[in-house]
């Protein structure tokens, strides 16, 4: 089942409440490995509970802005600094609440140690009736429960009148979903977008939206997100580009752990890895990226000859700073989209799936290919003719136009 449909059939069968746990949900039962859905709901549910025990009775009074932060790396923490760079250039005052298991890296404060009637109200989620429920039932009272206790802690540092912004990475993740809720009515719910907007980002929980530009916008709209929430966002420098550097590798950017394209492509990446590792010249002039989720639960490359191409993350081609001389090849993601910015030439794979169609149309990379065979006969002309190596550069250079635009007005 695509994720589209699951939040629907989700919805009807348990309520709005529990729709509000949709990500956790799907992706607890979407996950392979020996615990079951039961079982890792469970687990998940009573970490949950420690981690709210351990919370501070006391919480100082935050800032009228306030920005949240449920995870770190590119797709959480660093999603929102250009954000906390255009407060401070305001000087605007805000305050940085974040999950309690970032606390050990993160300079920051988390929410409040929920209250007894918080407690009570989230253990009831075990009892709640639903209208429809199914085999997944134990699986979405667990989540409910979290989701519950979640919004208690934020009603310790959201309660009472003052009024402000709340400004999120997302708005579907539990953590996030439990702070627009617990602040309904006084605290304006801001969402950065952090990645390419896959199913999972809809509907839209969050009152305003600042996404990367024109075609991020549209993809929005075309989910039901209503044109005036809306906006851009503080300026995304690109990167200049000195003049023709010759590549010295080609890079995969590798997906093969994510459902959200409503079908595996585990074996795409294969088989187009194993195209690339044979077509190789030497030791550093191919290299499979591996994504941190691929690292934590494992990638079909392992136990075989690939498993030697493979690079852990961080990955130098994605950072600021990074010399531009490398071909990056990928199906979607925002990693190829940042490579692209850093300067690397990007060359999307033009595979077939029927879900995620707004994150294709924000993410698809210009420059594509059918199958391996005809990337490789891409390669050959780069590597062959600078011209080529230009034309594809300023091909590249008119999707980013459209990908990235800026504005002032994202803050009210």
């Amino acid at each position: 089942m695509s994720f589209a449909k699951f939040v629907v059939d989700l919805r009807d069968r348990y309520g709005v409440e529990a729709a509000g746990a949709r990500h956790e949900i799907f992706f607890i039962h979407q996950r392979s490995g020996w615990l079951g859905p039961g079982l890792r709901a469970f687990l998940a549910a009573l970490r949950d509970a420690a981690l709210c025990l351990g919370l501070r009775k006391s919480v100082a009074a935050p800032a009228a802005v306030i920005t949240v932060s449920s995870r770190a790396g590119f797709h959480g923490l660093e999603a929102l600094h250009p954000f906390f760079a255009d407060l401070e250039l305001r000087d605007i005052a805000y305050s940085l609440i974040v999950h309690p298991r970032l606390r050990t890296s993160v300079a920051a404060a988390s929410p409040g140690r929920p209250l007894s009637s918080a407690w009570l109200h989230a253990l009831k989620a075990f009892h709640v009736p639903f209208p429809h429920p199914d085999r997944r039932a134990f699986v979405v009272r667990c989540c409910l429960f979290r989701l519950r206790l979640w919004q208690g802690a934020w009603s310790r540092v959201l309660g009472g009148e003052q009024r402000g912004s709340l400004i999120l990475h997302n708005d579907f993740e539990l953590f996030c979903v439990a702070a627009l809720r617990a602040g309904a009515g006084r605290w304006l719910g801001i969402c950065v977008q952090h990645g390419l907007p896959t199913d999972e980002f809809f509907p839209t929980l969050a009152q305003r939206h600042i996404v990367w530009g024109d075609s991020s916008r549209l993809a929005y709209i075309a989910q039901g997100t209503p044109p005036d929430a809306i906006h851009f966002g503080p300026e995304r420098r690109l990167v200049t580009r000195a003049g023709h550097t010759a590549p010295t590798a080609v890079c995969l950017v590798s997906q093969t752990h994510t459902p959200v394209f409503g079908r595996s492509l585990a074996k795409d990446f294969l088989q187009l890895a194993e195209r690339l590792a044979d077509a190789a010249t030497g030791p550093d002039a191919f290299a499979i990226l591996l994504h941190p989720e691929e690292v934590r639960l494992g990638h079909p490359f392992a136990g075989t000859r690939l498993a030697g191409w493979c690079r852990l993350p961080p990955h130098r081609e994605l950072r600021a700073g990074a010399k531009a001389s490398s071909i990056v090849v990928g199906f979607c993601s925002t990693a190829l989209i940042e490579a692209a910015r850093q300067g690397h030439l990007v060359i999307g794979m033009n595979w077939p799936v029927e879900a995620s169609q707004a994150a294709l149309s924000v993410g698809r990379p210009a420059n594509l290919a059918d199958n391996a065979e005809q990337l490789c006969g891409m390669l050959e002309r780069l590597l062959a003719d600078p011209a080529e190596w230009a034309r594809m550069l300023r091909i590249q250079d008119e999707w980013l136009a459209r990908s990235f635009a800026h504005g002032e007005d994202w803050l009210p």
